[in-house]
């Protein structure tokens, strides 16, 4: 394939100086353009819109300043190149050419050999950058065309793991009560435990692609660090305590009572790490520092430390720590399983959060990883010198007393109709199962056309369904589509959304086709039940 023929424009209202240039190009395969001045230049540029613009300093009317002003305003760097023609040598002029966008310049008198050597130099790098350009293109592109096929892989997988995950946990339901044999109960719980495997391996996935596409979300709200560090380890407690292991933590004052961060992130940050340090020990303490450190210069940063006794690395493993779908140990007889992403997705984090994670370790002895997240401005934060003393033992007796006097309401959605909107079968009959062991009557569309008919039917007799549960992913009408449609007849009973999809922006889009709330599947059955009892009071209450 033939290169195109790069257009110059040489602007100059010497008729000699234009001779010479033409002269010194006539030979290469350019196509040649002239104007006998600024004015008649400025035209030109418009009309050709030439590659390079060889470009007079010294013109009346119009100077070589003031037409390179207007190339500048009007064309990016790799649209059109300007090479300024100049018998100034105090160098001023060729300094303020440069400052205002000029590629390069050609003194006069100049050789016809350095006429080439200069011209051919700015068209190699105009068709660099505009390589470059396509280059961001087509990788933004490729970048759009993963987020989308990973939205979709979220829906085609969480789609069935809906029904593998509810019907599994109904059985283990049904089991306890009916006392199944032990085998029974143990096959539940394993595929249970795979399911959900299977899920965190699909959400680091999808956080990875989120944050490789800067939509990850990233809050900045006031929370206590040692607030923070007592949920983890009462979260990865029971995991610790399996293997025998011994979880501490410790602290270093003063300490910030509140800094301003992302809470949600950091735990992940810190669940994270010292999952991998329950993994890869086997006997021993796995001890979480946390301190507060302030450098001159820099901003304020709270640093968590986790140190543990395990199999440690060697300075090979640790080069590769951080790179994504890649494991310290990745031979087929590698003991660990796990996809690789956790310490990628933990980096990418912390560094969002304003800090970094660093990591030192010996083989056979233990690792240390710190994660360090930026404090925000700790002017007027009240510095601790010790714990502060959480909620007594008698608090939480009470509470806990409390919530168990509070009556259990057996069948929370007794008398409520709910248009169930989802094309699926197997979804369709664990939802509706989950309803109506709940009390409600549930009516079923197996796509978004035939859930608009029955909503507008109901909102032509006067008796609106209590709560509709709109699939998003429907054929001949998707959710999107239905509830649009069903909100501009003037339906104004409640719309909660079931999605698959879990990128980021889902839940505004279906808040934005007019939905009340967002339910993600794989479904969790009580917060299911909980959301539309609390849309129904509402509803009963006004």
């Amino acid at each position: 394939m033939n290169k195109p023929v790069s257009k110059i424009l040489i602007v100059d209202d010497s008729e000699v100086v234009r001779r010479i240039l033409c002269k010194a190009l006539t030979q290469d395969d350019y196509e040649l353009h002239t104007a006998v001045d600024g004015e008649d230049g400025r035209q030109k540029i418009h009309e050709l819109k030439p590659d390079i613009v060889l470009l007079d300093v010294e013109m009346p009317v119009l100077d070589g300043f003031a037409v390179l002003k207007e190339v500048r305003e009007n064309y990016k760097l790799e649209q059109v190149a300007v090479i300024m023609v100049t018998s100034q040598n105090d160098g001023k002029g060729i300094s303020r050419a440069f400052d205002e966008g000029a590629f390069d310049y050609i003194p006069k008198p100049a050789t016809d050999s350095e006429i080439k050597a200069r011209v051919r130099n700015a068209i190699r790098a105009l068709q660099l950058v505009r390589e470059q350009k396509t280059l961001r293109k087509e990788a933004e592109t490729a970048n759009q065309s993963k987020s989308a096929f990973l939205a979709n892989m979220s829906h085609e997988i969480r789609t069935p793991m809906t029904a593998i995950l509810g019907y599994t946990e109904l059985l283990e339901l049904e089991a306890k009560t009916h006392q199944m044999p032990e085998l029974f109960m143990d096959s539940l719980d394993t595929i249970k435990r795979n399911g959900g495997h299977l899920m965190e391996l699909i959400n680091d996935i999808l956080d990875l692609s989120k944050i490789e596409a800067g939509k990850l979300d990233i809050e900045s709200i006031s929370c206590s660090p040692q607030k923070i560090v007592e949920e983890v380890l009462e979260l990865v407690q029971v995991r610790a305590e399996a293997k025998g292991l011994k979880l501490e933590a410790s602290y270093q004052f003063p300490l910030p009572a509140q800094i301003q961060s992302d809470p949600t992130r950091i735990r992940q940050i810190l669940i994270n790490l010292i999952g991998n340090a329950i993994k890869f020990t086997e006997v021993g303490t796995i001890r979480l520092e946390t301190e507060l450190v302030e450098t001159p210069g820099t901003e304020p940063h709270i640093q968590f430390s986790i140190i543990d006794q395990g199999i440690g690395m060697t300075e090979s493993q640790l080069s590769n720590l951080f790179r994504p779908f890649t494991q310290a140990d990745s031979s087929t007889t590698r003991k660990y399983g796990g996809t690789g992403l956790g310490l990628t997705i933990c980096k990418r984090l912390a560094t969002m959060l304003g800090g970094d994670i660093y990591v030192t370790s010996e083989i056979n002895k233990g690792s240390r990883f710190s994660a360090a997240v930026c404090t925000g401005n700790l002017e007027g934060v009240e510095r601790l010198q010790e714990l502060q003393q959480s909620e007594s033992q008698d608090t939480q007796a009470n509470q806990a007393n409390q919530t168990a006097q509070k009556p259990v309401q057996e069948f929370p959605l007794k008398g409520r109709k709910i248009l169930l909107a989802e094309d699926g079968p197997d979804n369709q009959k664990l939802i509706a199962f989950i309803l109506k062991k709940a009390g409600a009557e549930v009516t079923l569309a197996e796509n978004g056309e035939v859930a608009r008919q029955a909503a507008l039917k109901s909102l032509e007799v006067g008796l609106l369904y209590d709560v509709i549960l709109m699939d998003m992913q429907m054929p001949i009408l998707d959710g999107y589509s239905a509830t649009q449609k069903i909100r501009e007849h003037g339906y104004s009973g409640p719309i909660i959304s079931l999605t698959a999809n879990a990128m980021e922006g889902d839940r505004e889009k279906c808040i934005n086709a007019g939905c009340n709330d967002h339910i993600t599947k794989p479904v969790n059955r009580k917060k299911m039940v909980e959301m539309i009892t609390a849309f129904c009071d509402i509803e009963a209450a006004v």
